[in-house]
């Protein structure tokens, strides 16, 4: 009798995703910048209440998020796509794109949520990312039948290939806010009142 896929050796990266989906967000949570002000059950709560006060401002905070809606619709479209045509076969570099894409998109979800603790410090988003990318990786385990006919190999590099690709994609995003900031505190210390449209209210 063959063995079930989930109780193969590919086992191994089942439970990896879950010990590094639990450090990664043990790391975030001690990451400055993290707002540890909200409870992570209240996170979707916070989006809604943001979704709710600024979408109709029509500023450039409203700007801000609908972009943000259009980047993921992008890359819904280019997975969702990439799938139904077979393009991930076709071109390997799509999944690469797709996942890093996909991660930047992520960090900016979470930053525009958490504006305020951001802009003090956002490199809490890059383990954030890991950690949303790594539970991700457990659901893909659980629930999906792709990977069955992979060998443990294979698995395990293109598990680590998508996780390093979605933080790369977190790490570009919170290098730019970083720069951002840094041109607000100063255009701040010359007096230019132009500076932050996005706003450095608190979360």
């Amino acid at each position: 009798m063959a063995t079930p896929p989930h109780l193969s050796p590919k086992l191994v990266v089942g439970i990896g995703s879950l010990l590094l989906t639990l450090a990664a967000t043990w790391a975030t949570m001690r990451t400055s910048g993290y707002p540890s002000e909200r409870s992570l059950p209240a996170w979707p709560k916070t989006l809604g209440s943001r979704l709710r006060d600024e979408l109709p401002r029509g500023d450039h905070l409203t700007a801000a998020w609908v972009a943000v809606a259009l980047w993921s619709v992008l890359v819904s479209g280019l997975h969702f796509g990439g799938v139904y045509y077979n393009v991930y076969t076709a071109m390997p570099w799509w999944d690469l794109m797709t996942h890093a894409m996909g991660g930047l998109g992520v960090a900016a979800l979470l930053a525009f949520t958490f504006r305020g603790s951001t802009l003090r410090s956002p490199f809490w988003l890059v383990p954030a990312v890991l950690a949303i990318g790594a539970g991700f990786e457990v659901y893909e385990f659980l629930f999906k039948a792709f990977w069955h006919h992979w060998t443990l190999e294979f698995y395990v590099e293109d598990t680590a290939i998508d996780l390093i690709l979605n933080t790369s994609g977190a790490v570009v995003f919170a290098a730019a806010t970083a720069v951002y900031r840094s041109r607000v505190r100063s255009e701040s210390t010359t007096g230019d009142p132009g500076g932050d449209p996005v706003g450095t209210d608190t979360d």
